[in-house]
């Protein structure tokens, strides 16, 4: 019995660092599109917020560990839910990075492409939530397979939507008239935006992978 207990601590642990990784996404979010809109009240504020979410969260990380390290799971899929959760870090650690960098070093004319900005943002969002609901279809007794293979589709959909983005607004970055050193800060940043969805990308492929092994 105790072994299941220690599976349900691991459940509630895991669902709780995606909500912290979520919770700093939204924070980023709003932070950016508030700076587009040449708004730099809050982003000092946003971005030590942040850093205090992506702190809990690697602390609730490394719980689960030790509930790995303790014999929670069967040792076949205890390295994958491993892996799965610190692929999720991993997207907390890209959404420090790229809200560190706005705020540090305050790229300029990000207000000339607010709206194309925003969508690319609006739709990692959307990625984000996919990859959440999927999680959490994974990790719901006996796990629901074809919600969880749902909502992995919405996050390679969402991806590719913000890849085409991203080449669209490169190109037209570059086409622009701004000096070429705003336009290599301005790239600089939407790479680092688009990263973002590029990890949660590399999770929903972990995720899919592990429910191959065991839907729990």
């Amino acid at each position: 019995m105790q072994i299941f207990k220690k599976e349900k601590q691991v459940v509630e642990l895991a669902l709780r660092h995606a909500d912290k990784t979520g919770e700093s996404l939204g924070i980023m979010i709003m932070a950016l599109k508030a700076y587009a809109a040449n708004n730099l009240e809050q982003l000092a504020e946003s971005t030590s917020s942040v850093h205090s979410l992506e702190s809990d969260a690697d602390d609730i990380l490394r719980e689960i560990r030790e509930l790995l390290y303790s014999g929670a799971y069967l040792p076949t899929i205890r390295g994958d839910i491993h892996r799965l959760l610190s692929a999720v870090d991993d997207v907390a650690n890209k959404v420090e990075g790229c809200l560190d960098f706005v705020n540090y070093q305050k790229p300029e004319s990000l207000h000339t492409y607010q709206s194309e900005i925003n969508t690319i943002l609006d739709l990692t969002e959307s990625c984000y939530s996919d990859l959440r609901k999927a999680l959490r279809a994974f990790f719901k007794p006996k796990g629901k397979v074809e919600e969880l293979r749902d909502h992995t589709r919405g996050v390679g959909e969402n991806e590719s939507l913000i890849d085409a983005r991203e080449r669209a607004l490169t190109q037209q970055i570059f086409e622009s008239g701004l000096p070429m050193g705003e336009k290599m800060h301005l790239v600089q940043l939407l790479t680092r935006i688009t990263q973002i969805s590029d990890e949660i990308e590399n999770t929903a492929d972990e995720l899919e992978l592990l429910s191959l092994k065991s839907i729990i």
